[in-house]
């Protein structure tokens, strides 16, 4: 795929051969047999999964990373983007449907990264299990509630590490919510910025929150509970 943004690319901070990666990956997901993303034309590739990922890049918690989990990882947006953009990133992609692990997989190979891994599981089984405290940054684009993310954001990090989580702007009743659970959880104060990745990108906010004290052993509960019963509510 022929990139078309690479002014914006390079402004933030990408080589020539990380935006080849980059095509490379465009005609993945273009070309997919798997329905692993609804977006198939190279200029909404670029904008809404490209450019939209890579705003990450202007926040201190990621570029600062050496460790960070991507929740619900889909096609690998944006662990693939990260894990391109930060050689020294180590990258987790966290995604329980095969056929998306197994896309991430093929992806990372052909793009040759060798900092990407995938965990096919659960998010709530990941944070019971290697995932536990092992990372600095945890990252999510549009997975669910605050409060629901929040629980299995926490686990998966160290103290000190941040909940990076995009979404829309959430309500004053979810923003309470996801207080009481990260209070919770072991989080420090929640706090908000909007990104702007792209020209006429509208409503994309991040919600981010540090880690301040250890999560207790009972979170995150078992799957299903959080979005069955969030925290908060």
């Amino acid at each position: 795929m022929e990139l078309t943004h690479t002014e914006a690319y390079a402004a933030k901070g990408l080589s020539r051969d990380a935006m080849e990666r980059l095509a490379i990956l465009g005609d993945l997901l273009a070309n997919a047999v798997l329905n692993v993303t609804s977006i198939r034309e190279p200029e909404a590739i670029e904008r809404f999964h490209f450019l939209d990922s890579l705003s990450l890049l202007d926040l201190e918690a990621i570029r600062s990373a050496e460790r960070l989990a991507d929740l619900g990882s889909g096609a690998g947006l944006p662990a693939l983007l990260l894990a391109t953009a930060l050689p020294a990133l180590r990258v987790t992609a966290v995604e329980s449907l095969h056929k998306k692990c197994a896309f991430i997989e093929q992806a990372a190979s052909k793009m040759g990264l060798i900092n990407v891994v995938v965990q096919c599981c659960r998010a709530e089984d990941y944070g019971r299990g290697s995932g536990r405290a092992a990372h600095d940054a945890v990252v999510s684009r549009a997975l669910a509630s605050l409060p629901v993310v929040s629980e299995y954001s926490l686990p998966l990090l160290c103290v000190g590490g941040t909940m990076v989580a995009m979404k829309g702007e959430i309500s004053n009743q979810e923003r309470t919510q996801a207080e009481k659970a990260l209070d919770i959880l072991g989080g420090g104060r929640l706090e908000s910025a909007r990104l702007d990745p792209f020209a006429g990108a509208e409503n994309r906010w991040v919600y981010m929150a540090e880690k301040v004290r250890e999560t207790p052993d009972s979170f995150p509960r078992r799957p299903g509970l959080p979005v069955k019963r969030p925290l908060g509510t």
